[in-house]
């Protein structure tokens, strides 16, 4: 177990002023091979991934699409093509504002498998969503430290189950019709059920379907920040989402997201090993300068999203909305809730990679 090699798989556009965190964080968790796909980037997000890669940290990926197509569904297709990918002992599929965080061990990932039974083929760590705080500005540096409220763990608005995201076995590839977003999706003839569990060897208990756990936290979490900072939320709903083809985020997913109810430090735990990671990354020269151009492109975007009416509209609504939540007022909630993957089908599956 020692020896087994652990790959992560993600997928990103125009996220380089967070990049150099997102690698460090996940170096310290221990993953071997960063799969880093990456498309349409207006910042400097594939220069800085194309750094990495000769710096021998990551393997870059350009995704192909054609219109209409699932990108994030396309990259992580495609992703399988590389050897990190293939003699993976263990693989792991998280997004840019995504961040593991265990109690187990040493917080590492192998600490996360070692925890589980020897008969486990995935390990579905349930989400946990990081609200804005309050922060409406962007604030170049780790995201981490800046946001520290999120859904809460108990009492009335605590939720019964969650999102996963998966660790999974590289044996488990050859059983795949594809590989989901939060856990592998199975083919028909395998005849089963993954054998899964949540962190600590605790089996599933399956809640509204199979892209549900159980919303224990108390052994390890991902932590996932949607929002960051109002500033930010503007750039991400200006891009849309890379996995529901023409769907935009607007108000109402701010409003479901924004879930400041209960402080979690949880992953301070990392911050002495990261932040000597992200020393060590910035240390290159040629990263540091893309990094400090991707801030600046950061920043520039945020200015020029204030100026568009249509943003402004939203700017108003969230606002407004921050307001009435302040003075006690329940949250109205509009629009469809973020239901995984589940409602993109499979009709592009039989498409060439």
């Amino acid at each position: 177990m020692g020896n087994d090699v652990y790959t992560l798989i993600t997928t990103m556009k125009n996220e380089g002023a967070f990049l150099v965190e997102w690698v460090a964080h996940h170096k310290v968790l221990g993953f071997d091979n960063l799969v880093i796909c990456h498309n349409d980037c207006e910042d400097t997000t594939a220069q800085m991934i194309k750094r990495l890669s000769k710096m021998g940290l990551c393997q870059g990926h350009p995704t192909r699409y054609r219109p209409g197509q699932s990108i994030q569904r396309r990259a992580l297709r495609q992703a399988l093509q590389y050897d990190a990918v293939k003699t993976a002992d263990w693989i792991y599929v998280c997004d840019a504002d995504e961040f593991l965080a265990s109690r187990i061990g040493d917080g590492s990932a192998r600490d996360l498998v070692a925890a589980a039974t020897p008969e486990v083929e995935a390990i579905c760590v349930p989400w946990r969503t990081f609200g804005t705080g309050g922060q409406k500005e962007f604030r170049p540096g780790r995201i981490t430290p800046q946001f520290t409220q999120a859904n809460a763990t108990t009492g009335p608005k605590a939720i019964e189950y969650a999102f996963p995201k998966t660790l999974f076995r590289g044996d488990v590839v050859q059983h795949m019709r594809r590989l989901g977003v939060h856990t592998p999706v199975v083919k028909h003839d395998l005849g089963r059920e993954l054998r899964r569990e949540v962190p600590g060897g605790i089996p599933v208990e399956q809640g509204k379907s199979i892209l549900h756990v159980q919303a224990d936290y108390s052994r390890a979490q991902v932590n996932h920040y949607q929002l960051r900072s109002m500033d930010s939320f503007l750039v991400k709903s200006a891009r849309g989402k890379v996995n529901h083809v023409n769907d935009k985020m607007e108000f109402g997913y701010w409003v479901r997201n924004d879930t400041n109810e209960e402080a979690c430090d949880l992953i301070r735990r990392y911050d002495e090993a990261v932040e000597k990671w992200m020393a060590d990354l910035l240390s290159d020269q040629r990263l540091n300068t893309l990094h400090n151009r991707a801030v600046r492109w950061h920043e520039n975007k945020i200015a020029e999203l204030h100026a568009d009416p249509d943003f402004g509209q939203m700017i108003g609504r969230i606002e407004g909305h921050r307001a009435r939540m302040a003075a006690g007022d329940a949250a109205e909630v509009e629009g469809k809730a973020y239901d995984g993957d589940a409602d993109v089908g499979d009709e592009d599956e039989a498409d060439a990679a």
